[in-house]
């Protein structure tokens, strides 16, 4: 009977122990699958992660050539326009060159206007003289006296037959330019000051006469000399605006552009 007892307690034990070792291995084989199903889902996941790094990649250098392809055509186009710019701004400067090449030749023209009237005795005569003046006198004889003292640098001798003429014969058709050569007598002699009133004068007496623009930019090129640009930027903008059509006005907006007037 004791023995029956004990055999059957053994084969109970061992039952138990069974049961117990299946489940361990089945909890086991659930947790193994758990795993493998985690490391599947790792495993696509850095898949997927791996190709859109490398779709990335692929974008990025596609686009690094594109932004490098317009950089460059960038830089070709920059460098047509500068070279455009640099035939542009020599054009203006031969443009502008010629301009003041006509200014010039108008200077002269001024200069020699009298004399193409003038009687060639009556201006020996006053060259002899120095100056004609001017008793019942011809105008342009005086004023080719004036002119020929401004051309040998007699200054101070050449201003006086200017300022007779002025008072004599204000109204005569030479009277612009002999204001306008009375300034110039001053700038000669480094007198800028007097110089700009004289040139001032000319635009208030004959605002209308091809010398007044040209005063105008002479007074703006002295006003830079003493340092007053914006004194300067205000001549050239009323030459601007004053007379557009004239050489000047192109100078004038030169000047202007070069001290960025506003």
């Amino acid at each position: 009977m004791k023995a029956a007892a004990k055999s059957l307690l053994v084969f109970a034990v061992t039952g138990l122990a069974a049961c117990a070792s299946k489940k361990d291995v089945d909890r086991i084989r659930e947790d193994l699958a758990s795993v493998r199903a985690r490391q599947d889902s790792i495993a696509s996941s850095v898949t997927q992660l791996e190709s859109s790094v490398s779709e990335a990649l692929e974008n990025q250098g596609a686009l690094v050539v594109t932004v490098r392809g317009d950089l460059l055509q960038q830089l070709d186009d920059m460098e047509r326009q500068l070279v455009e710019i640099q035939e542009l701004l020599g054009q203006s400067q031969i443009v502008l060159s010629g301009l003041r090449d006509r200014m010039e030749r108008r200077q002269l023209d001024r200069q020699t206007a009298a004399e193409e009237f003038a009687e060639l005795d009556s201006v020996g005569d006053a060259a002899a003289l120095g100056l004609d003046r001017g008793a019942g006198g011809e105008p342009r004889s005086l004023y080719s006296a004036a002119i020929e003292q401004f051309r040998r640098g007699a200054y101070e001798t050449a201003r006086t037959g200017f300022q007779e003429f002025l008072v004599e014969y204000p109204a005569d058709e030479l009277a612009p330019d002999a204001q306008y050569y009375l300034a110039e007598t001053y700038r000669e002699e480094g007198d800028a000051g007097r110089a700009i009133r004289e040139y001032n004068r000319v635009v208030e007496l004959y605002p209308n006469s091809s010398a007044a623009p040209t005063a105008l930019y002479k007074a703006g090129l002295l006003q830079i000399d003493q340092g007053n640009k914006d004194t300067a930027c205000e001549y050239f903008q009323r030459v601007i605006a004053g007379y557009p059509r004239s050489d000047e006005s192109r100078l004038a907006r030169d000047q202007a552009e070069r001290l960025s007037c506003r």
